[in-house]
């Protein structure tokens, strides 16, 4: 049931994105987090999604509301703290090159969080891509 439902999901995505890029980007990052549980380099099994990004965290390449959040799912989230989800977290944020590949494929969100706790952490893309003090910032042209 669960590869029916990445199958529609993946589908979704694409038709919404125009192109497979972003979908790639999804399996390949819950390829190597699985890779890193499998290795025990990991003590925590992520899954990858795209999801609702932070109104707040918008830039100027910001993708669709609805579509511009990279959601980290910990699935594995019994006894899960705070200090796990920044963790998890780091993998991402302090690889600024990354980060900002993340930013020109419209993302402007990270949440890291629990499937079944509500311990999680959102995190705005632009304030770790290095920009040497310019901040990307998304004007709206209806104002």
């Amino acid at each position: 049931m669960s590869k029916i439902v990445d199958f529609f999901k993946n589908l979704i995505n694409t038709i919404m994105d125009g192109s497979l890029e972003r979908v790639r980007l999804i399996t390949m990052m819950n390829q190597g987090f699985k890779e890193c549980y499998y290795s025990s380099e990991l003590s925590r099994l992520c899954h990858v999604s795209i999801s609702a990004g932070n109104p707040d965290y918008r830039h100027e390449m910001s993708a669709m509301w609805l579509r511009s959040g990279l959601k980290i799912t910990i699935e594995n989230d019994n006894g899960l703290t705070e200090t796990d989800t920044l963790e998890i977290a780091q993998y991402i944020l302090t690889n600024v090159t990354f980060v900002r590949q993340l930013m020109a494929m419209g993302f402007d969100t990270l949440t890291v969080i629990g499937k079944n706790s509500t311990i999680g952490k959102q995190f705005s893309l632009k304030g770790f891509a290095d920009l040497l003090g310019y901040f990307l910032e998304y004007h709206n042209s209806n104002a």
